[in-house]
């Protein structure tokens, strides 16, 4: 061997790879695809074995002009939720009010989980009372 290197395709530009098919004829942009894929699935698979930190490796891939790498989170949001309710007490109320979010909240299309055992009751008006309610019996005697 002479040490020259060998070129990546002949003069005449018809190249086959060592299956004989043409190099080009998956197309430049399936290459493309398959090489940006391959750099997020290889950045992910680093993260994941804790060999590179998620922020080092969504700053190169910004870098490559590719999407950052999805990641779970565990989000803590703390809402007032505003529920209007027909119920007897307070307590009441306010148990019917968390029954009524719960409901809402099961619709979601990802898990929620309310706790409501840190439930701040911050505040319930008294309003006038549900004539429409009064045609349906109580739940209790």
């Amino acid at each position: 061997m002479t040490g020259q290197p060998i070129p990546a395709s002949p003069p005449d530009g018809n190249a086959t790879d060592h299956t004989g098919a043409h190099a080009g004829a998956a197309g430049p942009s399936t290459e493309l695809q398959r090489l940006r894929h391959l750099i997020r699935e290889q950045l992910a698979d680093a993260v994941s074995a804790d060999h590179l930190d998620p922020e080092v490796a969504n700053g190169m891939l910004h870098v490559f002009g590719l999407a950052e790498l999805p990641r779970r989170w565990t989000v803590r949001v703390g809402l007032t939720f505003v529920v209007e309710i027909t119920a007897g007490t307070r307590h009441e109320a306010y148990d019917a009010a968390e029954d009524a979010i719960a409901h809402a909240v099961n619709d979601a299309d990802c898990p929620v989980d309310v706790d409501f055992d840190s439930r701040v009751e911050v505040h319930a008006t008294a309003q006038g009372i549900d004539h429409d309610a009064l045609d349906t019996p109580p739940d209790q005697p």
